[in-house]
């Protein structure tokens, strides 16, 4: 100072304090875009085991359909013989009606999306498409689940209870059943169901929520479909 040597001071720590600022930006620049790096990886993560979990439900989805289908048509040819009141149809009768004394409720098991929800990992979708993917995704599991607790209902408060107090169920049960279950005692008399007007609406009501089923598993296969095709496209943008 006594050389009048300030200015010169002044401007070196100046410098000095400008190139630890440029410094620790820089640093959180790289900072930011590591985490970033990780972030988006992890996220690519997601997509791929995602995509495998898509296509084992995409299975499960076929096979639950072809099943439901199958008990649509064994409902519909039990009502055919309860409106003919054929007695030569009462043995076809007796092995139909297992298909109306079931509860088959949709099962369906994302555990890697759902985690990935959890995580919040959707707000860092930026396709907004792929966004939308999810969210219908998941209002369809919702619904499923709504499907579900109706199916259970019905089963609990309507078809179980007649089964135990007008029907054998051991010699109605399905086949693959059938064969776990002892045959034996009271036989059912499956000719006074013909004028029963409870058994007729229980298999109608089974029959209109197998149909709803059945549309419901066909929109899992289309919704599992198109989500996994909208991952796969994010991922070939990579």
């Amino acid at each position: 100072m006594e050389q009048n040597k300030t200015g010169k001071y002044l401007k070196y720590a100046i410098g000095e304090i400008v190139l630890v600022m440029i410094g620790i930006l820089l640093a959180l620049q790289v900072n930011n875009w590591n985490s970033n790096r990780i972030e988006q990886e992890t996220i690519t993560n997601y997509y791929e085991r995602i995509i495998i979990e898509l296509d084992e439900e995409i299975v499960k989805a076929n096979l639950r359909k072809k099943d439901i289908d199958t008990l649509i048509v064994m409902n519909r040819r039990a009502l055919n013989i309860l409106n003919s009141k054929n007695i030569d149809s009462l043995n076809t009768l007796k092995t139909l009606l297992g298909a109306t004394a079931t509860n088959w409720t949709e099962q369906y098991s994302f555990p890697i999306t759902n985690e990935f929800i959890n995580q919040d990992y959707l707000a860092k979708i930026k396709n907004d498409s792929l966004k939308m993917t999810f969210k219908i995704f998941s209002g369809f599991l919702e619904y499923v689940e709504q499907i579900n607790e109706v199916n259970n209902v019905q089963y609990q408060n309507a078809i179980e209870p007649f089964f135990i107090k007008n029907i054998n169920y051991s010699q109605t049960a399905l086949k693959k059943y059938r064969n776990d279950l002892i045959q034996g005692g009271p036989k059912t008399d499956l000719e006074l169901l013909f004028d029963n007007l409870e058994i007729w609406n229980i298999i109608t009501f089974k029959l209109e929520l197998l149909n709803i089923e059945s549309e419901v598993s066909y929109s899992a296969i289309y919704i599992f479909e198109s989500h996994k095709s909208m991952i796969k496209n994010e991922l070939n943008k990579k």
